[in-house]
C-alpha cells in the first residue's frame, strides 16, 4: 500500500485533474453520479476498494422525485452514500452532496450526517462534493438547530494538500482500522457548554427508563384489577409494549413497514390502533414470541398521551437513525435500561438498580469487537468454516447469562458469515434453499436465518424482561437485511409469520440453581416470593434442553460475560440461592467469590466432552484467596486453554474493571497459551485483530505446560519467573512453615489511635487523636501500635502511635475490662471516652451494654504477645523487621506479623532476611495486586503461597540460614548507627550496608539452591526501591 508521501502526490494529481475538468466546463455538477466518481477516486488513494462491499457500501442514488416523496411523509433520513465498513460492521459515513448544496452553511446536511454517525457510535463522519469536505465530530448528541460549523473541520479543494495530514488521519484505511480516530475524538468538545457528550446507548436507555415509569404508572392507574398488585407482571407487560413499539419502528426504518406507521396510529388513538395491529396485522406478518397473543395485554386501558414523548423521540428531529442502528447497539441499550427494576409502593412507581448492578451503579455494554473476538477465539478450533453445513448446524452454542442478547446477536453474525463462506466455497447443496444469490454476495434468506437460530443459538437468563429483549434482538437479526431492500421479496420479508418460533431457544431461568433446591430447602416452597425470585431451571427438562443432552451430551461451546457480583451479596435478597450456591458449588464456598466462579463450574457440567468455554471475567481470582477453589478446579480437570489479559481497566465505559478472556477446553489441552494486551482502549480493537488465534499462530503467545499452574496464585505476566517459581515450589511454601497474621482492630481508629508527642514519668502520655488534640491519658490504658509509616527493611520497632486498649492479656487469655473498671483504673482515658461516646456510637457499631460499649467489636490476635516478624501490607518491595516487645501490636489496616514455630533470634532474623531478599520480593511482587504509585498489596494470600525452603528451617542448624540471620542482625545494627551519624559517616555505613545486603541476597540464592542462570532471573528484575536509598529518604 502506498506511503503517505505517495498518497499526497496522488491526491495532488487528482485535484489538478478536477480543476482542469472544472475549468473546461466538463463537470456535470447536477449529477450525484459525477460527484461520486470523483469521491471514488479520492477514496481509492486512501486504500479503499469502493467495489468491495466489506469495505465500502454505497447507497442507492435517489432521484429528486424520491426525495420529495420522503419529505412528504416527514422523512429527512437519506441513507449516506458511503458506509465505511470492516466486514459487516459500519465504522463511518460519507455523504456525497450535489454542488448546489452549500456544505459550509447547510444545517440540514450537517444534522443528517452527524445523526447517522452518532447512531452507530462513530467518532466522526463526512460530507463532500469533492470541491468541499466537512468532517463532523459525532461524539455528542446532534441537534438540528446547531450551526453547521459546530464540531466541524472544513476544507475546500485548494486546502487539501496544506492539510493533508489531517485528511490522511481521517481517511487512510489503516488509520481507521487501527482506532486512530477513536483516539483523536476521545475527549473533544468536553469544555463546550450545552454539549452532551454521550453515546446513543446510554442516552436512549435513559429515555426508555423515563417512558417505562410513565407507562407503568398509567397502567396501574387504569387497570388495577388486571395488575392486581403484581409488580413482576406489570414489568412484563410494560416490557412487551416497549419491545413491540421499538421493533415496529425499526421495521419502518428498514422499509419492512410503512414509514410513519406508528405516527398514523396517533390519528385514531394510538393504543387502540397499536393493539389492534399487534393482534391482527403484526401477528399475522411476524408471529413468533414477540407478537404472541397476550389476553391481558389486549384488555389494558392506557392513555394515548403517555406514548407521545416516546414517539417524538423515535422520529425526526430525533438524532436516532433506526435504519443504521446495529442490533447489537439496541441490545446494549436494553442491557443498560434493564439494569433497573420497577418498584411499586403505595401505587407510586419508581425504579431502582437490581442487586447485581448495585456495586457497578448500573449495567454497561460490552464492546462489539470484544464480543466478536471472544466468540471467534472460542470457536476457532471447531474449524466450522471447513466442516460443511452439517457440522455448523449440529453445533450447539449457549450463553447462560444472556441478558438482552448481546452475545447471541454477535454469535448470529459470526455463524452467518461462516455459512456464507461455506456456500461460496461449495455452491449448491441440500441447504441451497437457505441462501439467495445477490449481485454482490450470497445472503441468508429469512428461512436460513430462522434455521440458524433454531439449530445453533441458545440462551438462558434469570430475568424475564431480559429474555423478552433477547428474543426481540434475534428477531431484529432475522429482518436485518436493509442493504438488500431490492431483494426483500425473494428473501421472504413480506411473507406470513416470518418470525415464527424465533427466540424460543432463549429460556427464562436461573442457570445456577436447579430444582433440587426444593429438596435441599423444602421451606422455599411456602415462601412464594423467594420461590419466584429463585426461578429454578432444569437443564435436561423436555421443555428446555433435554434433546441437546440426549443427542450431543451437552453444548459444544458456552460464551458470555457473567455478572460481576459477590455471592455474599445474595444473602439478603436471595437467601436460598446464597445457601444453595455455597453448598452446590465447591468453588463458591468463600462468600467473596463473584458470580463468574460458580458460572465457570456450572459450564463444566453443561459442556460435552470436547466443549469449550469462552468468558469475559474479572481476573482477580488468579491471585486472591477466594480464587483458590476455582484455580484448583480448573487445574484438576486440565481445562485451561487460553488467557488474553487486558492491561487496561477502561474497556467498559465509565467503569474501572480488570478483565481477561478465559477460554477453557474439556478436551484437556496440554499447553496453555497466554498473551497480555497493553493497548489504549481506543487501540484495543486493532490490537486484538493483529493477534492471530493461538491455534493458528502459537508464536504470538507465551506457552506454558499445563503443569505450570496449581491452586496457588497464578502469575502469567512473567513466564520465565512462573517457570522458575513452579520449580522452586518443590521446596515448600511460606505458609506451610509460617503463619501470616493481621493486627488488632480498634473500635474506631479516629478515636482510639493516638499520635504520641511525649510520655511522662508519671506513666501518662500526651498526644492527638482525630477528635481532640493534646489529650493526656494513662500509658497503661494503651498499647504501642505499629503502623505502616516510615517502614524500611529491618527497621526498629519504635512507634509514635498508641491505641487505647481496654483489655488485660494474662496467661494467653484476653480479658475485657468493663467500662466502670476501666474508668476506675484509668481515670483520664475513661473520661476521654465518656466525652466522645455519642460521637463514637454515631460513627461505628458498638455493643449495646453500657459496660461493654467501649470494647472492640472485632477481637483478633490480642494474645499474640511474643517476638515476631513484622511485614507492611502495602509497600514497593517486601520488607521484614523483628520485634521482641510483647506489648507491641500491629495495626490491622496495614501491618501484618508472622508467627514462627520457634521464636528464637536465629529464626526471627533468618525469616526477616528472606523477606528482605531480592528473590522473595521479585516473587511476591509478581504475585501481588499492583496499586497506584508503584506499590503492591502483600496480603496473606500472596505471601503464604511463595516458594520457601522449609526443610532448611526444619533442620534448625542449617549454616546458610544461620548466616542469613547474622547478616540481618548486622544490617539492623548498621542502620541504627546510620540514622544517628553525620553525613560523612553515613557514606561509609552505606557502603558497608550495601555489601551486607549483597551477601544476604547471595545467601538466600544458596538457600534456595539456585544456579547462576536462575540467579540472573532475579538480578535482572531487581528491587523497586534501593535498600540504602530508602534510609536516606527518612532522614
Amino acid at each position: 500500500m502506498a506511503g503517505s508521501i505517495e498518497r499526497k502526490e496522488q491526491l495532488s494529481r487528482l485535484i489538478t485533474k478536477f480543476n482542469e475538468f472544472k475549468k473546461d466546463n466538463r463537470l456535470d455538477t447536477s449529477s450525484e453520479q459525477t460527484i461520486r466518481s470523483w469521491l471514488d477516486r479520492f477514496l481509492l488513494i486512501f486504500g479503499w476498494d469502493v467495489k468491495d462491499t466489506s469495505q465500502i457500501l454505497q447507497g442507492k442514488i435517489l432521484s429528486k422525485e424520491e426525495r420529495t416523496r420522503l419529505r412528504a411523509i416527514g422523512s429527512y433520513a437519506e441513507f449516506p452514500d458511503y458506509s465505511f465498513k470492516r466486514g459487516n460492521e459500519k465504522l463511518l459515513f460519507l455523504d456525497a452532496k450535489d454542488i448546489d448544496v452549500n456544505i459550509r452553511t447547510d444545517k440540514a446536511a450537517a444534522f443528517q450526517i452527524k445523526s447517522y454517525g452518532w447512531s452507530i457510535s462513530a467518532p466522526c463522519s463526512f460530507t463532500s462534493n469533492f470541491e468541499e469536505l466537512a468532517i463532523y465530530d459525532c461524539t455528542y448528541i446532534p441537534n438540528k438547530d446547531q450551526e453547521p460549523n459546530f464540531g466541524r473541520i472544513y476544507f475546500t479543494v485548494d486546502q487539501y494538500l496544506d492539510n493533508f495530514e489531517i485528511i490522511d488521519n481521517h481517511f487512510f484505511k489503516d488509520n481507521i482500522y487501527s482506532g486512530i480516530l477513536n483516539e483523536l475524538y476521545s475527549d473533544t468538545l468536553k469544555a463546550v457548554p450545552g454539549i452532551v457528550r454521550t453515546t446513543p446507548d446510554l442516552n436512549f436507555a435513559q429515555q426508555l427508563s423515563n417512558f417505562r415509569l410513565k407507562l407503568a404508572a398509567d397502567i396501574i392507574k387504569n387497570n388495577e384489577e388486571i395488575i392486581n398488585d403484581d409488580t413482576e407482571f406489570l414489568a412484563y407487560l410494560v416490557q412487551v409494549i416497549i419491545n413491540r413499539i421499538i421493533f415496529i419502528r425499526v421495521c419502518e426504518a428498514r422499509k419492512i413497514e410503512k414509514e410513519g406507521l406508528l405516527l398514523e396510529f396517533k390519528k385514531t388513538g394510538f393504543w387502540q390502533a397499536f393493539t389492534a395491529s399487534s393482534y391482527s396485522n403484526f401477528h399475522e406478518h411476524y408471529d413468533g414470541p414477540l407478537f404472541e397473543k397476550i389476553r391481558e395485554l389486549q384488555k389494558l386501558s392506557i392513555s394515548d398521551d403517555v406514548f407521545r414523548p416516546l414517539l417524538e423521540y423515535l422520529y425526526y428531529p430525533s438524532p436516532y437513525r433506526f435504519d443504521v442502528i446495529p442490533t447489537k447497539l439496541l441490545s446494549d441499550i436494553y442491557e443498560i435500561f434493564l439494569s433497573k427494576k420497577l418498584v411499586v409502593k403505595n401505587k407510586k412507581v419508581t425504579d431502582e438498580l437490581k442487586l447485581e448492578y448495585l456495586k457497578t451503579n448500573g449495567a454497561v455494554s460490552t464492546p462489539k469487537y470484544i464480543v466478536h473476538d471472544l466468540i471467534a477465539r472460542t470457536l476457532y478450533s471447531k474449524a466450522l468454516d471447513s466442516e460443511g453445513f452439517e457440522k455448523v448446524f449440529a453445533t450447539k452454542i449457549l450463553d447462560y447469562a444472556c441478558g438482552s442478547g448481546t452475545f447471541l446477536v454477535e454469535l448470529f453474525d459470526y455463524l452467518e458469515a461462516v455459512l456464507v463462506k461455506i456456500f461460496q466455497k461449495i455452491g449448491n447443496s441440500n441447504f441451497s434453499r437457505l441462501f439467495l444469490k445477490t449481485d454482490s454476495q450470497p445472503i441468508l434468506t429469512l428461512e436460513g436465518k430462522r434455521f440458524l437460530i433454531e439449530k445453533c443459538i441458545y440462551g438462558v437468563d434469570i430475568d424475564p424482561e431480559a429474555v423478552e429483549v433477547a428474543r426481540m434482538s434475534l428477531c431484529l437479526k432475522v429482518i436485518d437485511s436493509y442493504e438488500f431492500q431490492e431483494n426483500y421479496r425473494q428473501i421472504g420479508m413480506f411473507g406470513k409469520k416470518i418470525l415464527k418460533e424465533v427466540g424460543l431457544n432463549v429460556k427464562c431461568g436461573n442457570s445456577l440453581v436447579s430444582e433440587d433446591i426444593l429438596k435441599k430447602y423444602p421451606e422455599i416452597k411456602d415462601d412464594h416470593e423467594q420461590l419466584f425470585k429463585t426461578n429454578t431451571f432444569q437443564w435436561e427438562s423436555p421443555d428446555n434442553f433435554k434433546k441437546i443432552f440426549d443427542e450431543s451430551k451437552g453444548f459444544d461451546a458456552i460464551i458470555g460475560n457473567p455478572p460481576y457480583v459477590e455471592v455474599k451479596n445474595y444473602n439478603v435478597e436471595f437467601p436460598y440461592t446464597h445457601k444453595y450456591m455455597k453448598q452446590a458449588y465447591v468453588t463458591a464456598t468463600n462468600g467473596k467469590v463473584d458470580m463468574a466462579i460458580p458460572f465457570i463450574e456450572r459450564a463444566y457440567s453443561l459442556l460435552n466432552s470436547s466443549g469449550k468455554l469462552g468468558l469475559i471475567v474479572q481476573k482477580r481470582f488468579f491471585k486472591t484467596d477466594y480464587g483458590k477453589g476455582i484455580r484448583e478446579f480448573i487445574v484438576k480437570h486440565s481445562l485451561l486453554s487460553q488467557i488474553i489479559d487486558f492491561r487496561t481497566n477502561e474497556i467498559f465505559k465509565g467503569r474501572s474493571t480488570y478483565v481477561c478472556f478465559l477460554i477453557l477446553d474439556k478436551s484437556k489441552p496440554s499447553k496453555i497459551y497466554y498473551q497480555e494486551i497493553d493497548a489504549k482502549p481506543q487501540r484495543l480493537e486493532s490490537a486484538l485483530l493483529s493477534l492471530k488465534p493461538a491455534e493458528k499462530c502459537p508464536s504470538g503467545f507465551v506457552e506454558f505446560p499445563k503443569t505450570a499452574l496449581t491452586k496457588n496464585p497464578w502469575n502469567f505476566e512473567d513466564p520465565e519467573l512462573l517457570t522458575l517459581k513452579t520449580e522452586l515450589l518443590k521446596l515448600g511454601t511460606f505458609g506451610e512453615k509460617l503463619c501470616v497474621k493481621v493486627g488488632i482492630q480498634a473500635l474506631w481508629d479516629q478515636a482510639y489511635h493516638i499520635k504520641v508527642k511525649k510520655i511522662f514519668k508519671d506513666k501518662t502520655l500526651i498526644g492527638d487523636t482525630h477528635l481532640e488534640s493534646d489529650i493526656r491519658i494513662e500509658v497503661e490504658a494503651c498499647r504501642p501500635l505499629l503502623c505502616n509509616e516510615k517502614f524500611y527493611p529491618l527497621r526498629n520497632d519504635s512507634t509514635e502511635t498508641y491505641v487505647i486498649f481496654p483489655y488485660d492479656v494474662q496467661s494467653k487469655k484476653n480479658i475485657p475490662i468493663k467500662f466502670d473498671e476501666f474508668c476506675s483504673r484509668f481515670y483520664r482515658a475513661g473520661q476521654y471516652l465518656k466525652k466522645y461516646k455519642r460521637i463514637i456510637q454515631k460513627n461505628v457499631e458498638t455493643f449495646s451494654d453500657d459496660q461493654e460499649w467501649h470494647l472492640y467489636t472485632r477481637v483478633q490476635n490480642h494474645i499474640e504477645t511474643y517476638p515476631k516478624v513484622l511485614i507492611p501490607m502495602t509497600s514497593n518491595d517486601t520488607y521484614g523487621s523483628v520485634t521482641k516487645n510483647p506489648h507491641l501490636y500491629c495495626d490491622n489496616a496495614n501491618v501484618y506479623f508472622i508467627k514462627l514455630p520457634i521464636a528464637s533470634d536465629k529464626y526471627l532474623y533468618a525469616v526477616a532476611g528472606v523477606l528482605n531478599s531480592t528473590l522473595f520480593s521479585v516473587f511476591a511482587r509478581a504475585n501481588a495486586n499492583p496499586q497506584r504509585g508503584g506499590y503492591y498489596k502483600f496480603n496473606k494470600q500472596f505471601i503464604e503461597p511463595m516458594p520457601f525452603p522449609k526443610d532448611a528451617f526444619d533442620a534448625g542448624q542449617n549454616k546458610i540460614m544461620t548466616q542469613i540471620s547474622d547478616i540481618s542482625k548486622a544490617i539492623e545494627e548498621k542502620q541504627c548507627l546510620y540514622f544517628s551519624s553525620s553525613p560523612k559517616k553515613r557514606i561509609q555505613l552505606a557502603k558497608i550496608s550495601r555489601e551486607l545486603w549483597q551477601n544476604l541476597d547471595e545467601n538466600v540464592y544458596q538457600l534456595y539452591g539456585l544456579s547462576k542462570t536462575q540467579k540472573r532471573v532475579f538480578e535482572t528484575r531487581g528491587r523497586k526501591i534501593d535498600r540504602i536509598e530508602v534510609l536516606e529518604g527518612l532522614i
